[in-house]
């Protein structure tokens, strides 16, 4: 099956880099907020701001292995060895309710609450035991080997600020309080879908004029990587109906749909006639240099981000627009990193569109890497980030832009 191409699609006037930049970041907005397991919340925004409801610790406790006393016995022991009278044993997790009295001591574990009366504990190494009895060698200040409650958190502390990236040790702490969940914005359900007749899985035969499916991959692995998860995949041949059906499916159960292949002109590019016939188009062609065929548009209320089929295109459209739109449906900020360098060697660029030229860096002198054709995927092993060039391109030592990748 063909599609008719028309002189008005091919005629039809490119999306100025700027304006679809800006057509992402109106289409797309944070994710609805979701209280999900501690364990769960690793590398998700906080859609709340966590403060500590209790001390941590909540107790003064020991911080040795030692005996529990009051500081006021020891004086003079590093002269003269003071011996105390043994009236408990205090191993961690116990409740103390002997108080410590003049004369006395106790037995205690790190971090077991210290008794009542107490004021510092000297560590087994400064004592020698005896029958019931400890003899106490060195003299101690009050507070000597004690962590005070709230040393770690005082009530009502700040642990992660709404919009803040939840790290290991914000789960740790976050489990230090008690909590067991906690409202971030969760992980976008991202469902991805490769079309072409020539297109074979990897592991499959090919046959004269077959390439192996690359993009299906790496666009799941960038989206993963970047902290979404894979809802579907799929692989289909150039046939409109078939994937029409696919992105009916995966659409009720995503909240992006990617697509790489059958976005441009070509007599068997269906993808934009399928969001006009069945959705909506909101953009279409962009004046870009590699990756001019994205679409952007809705299938079932689902955003669909329609990509070119040539894998160097494709990753350049993740780059551009896929990982900002997962970003910000994570909560986080879409924007890559950026440098300014000096360009080592002209580049020609584009008379109407935005390039984005593979570079690697040295210090802040970009070097274009050979090979800029948009079916070459392997020189971005290489790449430390994008050029941004605008039309016209620019000259050996021009500055310039790169976003980092």
């Amino acid at each position: 099956m063909k599609r008719s191409v028309t002189r008005e699609e091919l005629q039809r006037p490119l999306v100025p880099y700027e304006e679809a930049v800006a057509t992402i970041l109106a289409v797309f907005a944070p994710l609805e907020p979701q209280s999900v397991p501690v364990p769960a919340a690793l590398g998700l925004v906080a859609a709340e701001t966590v403060v500590a409801d209790l001390a941590v610790p909540g107790f003064d406790n020991s911080a040795m292995d030692g005996y529990a006393i009051r500081s006021a016995d020891t004086a003079g022991a590093n002269d003269e060895p003071v011996t105390l009278r043994l009236i408990d044993d205090l191993p961690a997790g116990s409740s103390p309710t002997i108080p410590i009295e003049p004369g006395t001591a106790a037995t205690i574990m790190t971090g077991a609450a210290v008794p009542p009366g107490c004021d510092a504990v000297v560590p087994w190494e400064d004592t020698e035991p005896g029958d019931g009895v400890v003899v106490v060698k060195r003299a101690l200040d009050p507070g000597r080997n004690i962590r005070p409650r709230g040393e770690d958190l005082e009530q009502g502390s700040e642990i992660v600020a709404a919009g803040g990236i939840l790290r290991p040790v914000h789960l740790g702490v976050l489990a230090s309080i008690g909590r067991t969940h906690v409202v971030v914005h969760p992980r976008p359900r991202v469902a991805v879908l490769s079309t072409g007749d020539e297109l074979v899985p990897p592991g499959g035969k090919l046959m004269p004029g077959q390439l192996f499916e690359s993009n299906r991959t790496m666009v799941a692995a960038l989206c993963e990587h970047d902290g979404a998860r894979i809802a579907a995949d799929g692989l289909l041949p150039d046939d409109p109906d078939a994937i029409a059906e696919w992105m009916r499916t995966a659409a009720a159960g995503a909240d992006l749909l990617i697509t790489s292949g059958g976005a441009s002109v070509g007599e068997h590019d269906w993808i934009r006639d399928i969001l006009e016939r069945e959705g909506s188009l909101s953009m279409w062609r962009v004046a870009i240099k590699p990756g001019k065929p994205v679409a952007l548009g809705r299938l079932a209320g689902t955003p669909v981000l329609a990509l070119p089929g040539n894998p160097g295109s494709a990753f350049v459209g993740m780059h551009v627009f896929g990982l900002p739109a997962l970003r910000i449906m994570a909560g986080r900020d879409p924007q890559p990193r950026r440098i300014s360098a000096t360009l080592a060697g002209a580049v020609k660029g584009s008379p109407a569109r935005t390039q984005f030229t593979r570079v690697r860096l040295e210090g802040d002198i970009a070097h274009p890497l050979p090979l800029q054709s948009s079916v070459v995927l392997s020189n971005l092993l290489t790449a430390d980030g994008f050029a941004v060039v605008p039309p016209g391109g620019l000259p050996d030592g021009a500055a310039v832009t790169i976003e980092l990748l």
